[in-house]
């Protein structure tokens, strides 16, 4: 077994944060070390217009034990000043940036969280969506989202899909109002590449949906005959069945994951791949291939991971915190957590 071989099955035992680049960071009275990749993902609003059945942003709270009860800053003003203190508390680290949520193209802060983030220069700009408010107006302008994501130079366009096929993705997602339809996708897909713009679709593997390699390469099919030649395939997040708040979301996603290993085994002996690299975080893992003219990314999570990685940085490393990713939420909070209340850097 070679060593990318060994990675993929052993994964988090072989990650070692020492080995990192590590920056000395100082914010709000206290000292920290923060991972020197990491990212800052602005959480945009709450409100989704989907119901996935393996909602992420759900499942983080289920997995402590708690409902999905996401508080917000009504007051705009406030928000954006909270904002402000964020990007100037995290300027010295230089972090990439990634526009999430909730479905950030309906929020309506959107475009200043846009204008913003441009008045601070902030690098690698990426947004993730379901992509249904993207032709949508921005009130009192003619302008879509589109194209504001378009002024603020946006460089990749991560689009959520479950299907190609429309109705099967409608099923999937419960996409409500605005819809947002196959040919209507296509459209999207040309104009951000016609001004420079890097769309990517994101397929989470379920069984009876996208569940084979066959229905993968459908899929990256399809995408490459819609415009698009980056496609991520995501198995469901693993997570303690014994800690998770039993519900929908958990229940759905027990029953319907699919593992990447025998994939990625099944990909080994196909001819019409070829490895790219792998990338291994602290609680995720990737390996990426080229098939036909599509970059496919394939990656695994475990939530269980999270905790248990900073508990052994913590002994190995001594008591100054390590931030390996930075998120500002809709409360004001800048946390090196994805729950607004663990790890809070500013609150």
């Amino acid at each position: 077994m070679d060593q990318n071989q060994e990675m993929r099955y052993k994964r988090q035992e072989m990650f070692d944060i020492s080995q990192k680049e590590l920056k000395p960071f100082h914010a709000n009275g206290k000292d920290y070390q923060v991972y020197g990749n990491a990212n800052l993902s602005i959480f945009v609003g709450k409100r989704c217009n989907a119901t996935c059945n393996f909602c992420v942003a759900e499942l983080r709270y289920f997995h402590e034990g708690m409902d999905y009860l996401k508080p917000a800053i009504t007051d705009t003003t406030d928000y954006f000043k909270r904002l402000h203190l964020a990007m100037e508390t995290v300027r010295p680290l230089n972090p990439s940036v990634s526009l999430t949520g909730g479905e950030p193209t309906i929020d309506p802060r959107l475009p200043e969280i846009l204008r913003i983030l441009t008045e601070y220069k902030v690098r690698k700009r990426t947004i993730t969506t379901n992509g249904s408010g993207l032709m949508l107006k921005v009130a009192g302008s003619t302008d879509t989202i589109l194209d504001r994501l378009i002024d603020y130079k946006l460089a990749h366009l991560n689009i959520s899909r479950a299907h190609y096929d429309e109705e099967k993705n409608q099923r999937i997602m419960n996409l409500r109002d605005p819809s947002f339809s196959n040919k209507q996708l296509q459209e999207v897909i040309a104009i951000a590449k016609s001004q420079g713009i890097r769309p990517r679709l994101s397929c989470v593997l379920l069984k009876g949906e996208v569940d084979s390699l066959e229905e993968m390469k459908k899929y990256m099919d399809w995408a490459e005959s819609i415009g698009v030649d980056n496609v991520v395939f995501r198995q469901l997040m693993k997570f303690d069945e014994a800690r998770v708040k039993q519900g929908r979301i958990p229940s759905f996603c027990s029953e319907h994951g699919i593992s990447l290993i025998p994939l990625w085994e099944e990909i080994d002996q196909d001819p019409g791949f070829s490895f790219i690299n792998q990338v291994l975080g602290y609680y995720y893992y990737v390996e990426v291939f080229r098939y036909k003219g599509v970059d496919m990314v394939s990656e695994m999570a475990d939530l269980r991971q999270i905790d248990a990685e900073k508990d052994r940085a913590r002994r190995t490393l001594g008591e100054i915190p390590i931030i390996y990713e930075l998120v500002f939420h809709p409360n004001g909070n800048l946390c090196g957590s994805w729950r607004e209340w663990k790890e809070v850097i500013l609150g």
